[in-house]
């Protein structure tokens, strides 16, 4: 004959298991103290000049700036995306994705922002990446996908923690 365990011995401990995972879960304590805003409660504020677009997006750890973000065309027909991005948050920004249009560009990390499967990183607490400076990260398309001078193209940048932002910015002649 089999011995067999009551189902009522094995579910209390089950039950406990599941309740203490719930609690924590929803205190918060399991985590590292980080907490998203609730969809829609998030802030922000962009204006657009002949020189950039510049951002602001605050929300709970979140606040990132933007400033300057334009298209610079290459003598040889390429572009990059030019801008500085701060991130005044507590907690480590990464950019993982950009498009300039309908094309997908090219980010590179630099020593002060080094490219992860995460993206570039940009540290928290008023951790700067300027994009396009000589020893910046960068984000670049080649010649035959770079639009032309004098219009406003839309860029989206895909963050990791602020998520996706898209700016209309200027196609600027270097």
């Amino acid at each position: 004959m089999r011995l067999r365990l009551a189902p009522a011995v094995r579910v209390p401990a089950v039950a406990a298991a599941v309740a203490v995972s719930a609690a924590l879960a929803l205190s918060g304590c399991a985590g590292s103290g980080v907490q998203r805003e609730a969809p829609g409660a998030a802030q922000s504020s962009v204006r657009t000049s002949a020189d950039g677009t510049d951002l602001s997006l605050q929300g709970r750890n979140v606040d990132l700036q933007i400033a300057k973000a334009a298209v610079h065309l290459a003598a040889a027909g390429g572009a990059q995306v030019e801008m500085t991005v701060t991130n005044a948050g507590p907690v480590t920004e990464h950019l993982a994705v950009a498009s300039v249009g309908p094309h997908v560009a090219n980010i590179t990390g630099s020593s002060a922002n080094p490219l992860s499967v995460a993206g570039v990183l940009i540290e928290g607490y008023n951790g700067t990446a300027q994009f396009g400076a000589a020893d910046g990260p960068k984000i670049t398309l080649p010649a035959g996908d770079a639009p032309k001078a004098g219009s406003k193209v839309t860029v989206m940048l895909q963050f990791g923690v602020a998520g996706m932002i898209r700016l209309d910015v200027p196609v600027l002649a270097s």
